[in-house]
């Protein structure tokens, strides 16, 4: 086993990229999540519903966790690229439901 190499293990280095990975991009992927629940229930602009509700609480937590897990990627490259990978995915679900359900 002498020919494989350990992965890198997680360190304090790079946090800084890796906050602003996660606050940066967790922002965006919160209100991406938001959209799309926003569609699937069908949510409309009166405050006092149920699907409203849902939708003022869940970006706050979701950025939260977004930007704590942020710290276990190895680099804030890979937190970076990780994080952009997903809020595509996220965006292009967004807008494909958006033009099924509109």
């Amino acid at each position: 086993m002498s020919g494989t190499t350990q992965p890198k293990p997680l360190d304090g280095t790079g946090w800084i990229g890796k906050v602003l990975a996660g606050l940066i991009l967790g922002a965006a992927l919160a209100i991406g999540l938001m959209g799309i629940l926003g569609l699937v229930f069908h949510a409309d602009a009166q405050l006092k519903t149920a699907a409203s509700q849902i939708l003022r609480w869940f970006p706050g937590p979701v950025w939260g966790l977004v930007v704590a897990f942020s710290f276990l990627f190895r680099s804030p490259r890979q937190a970076w690229l990780t994080l952009v990978l997903v809020n595509a995915g996220v965006w292009v679900l967004f807008f494909l439901l958006h033009g099924v359900m509109a």
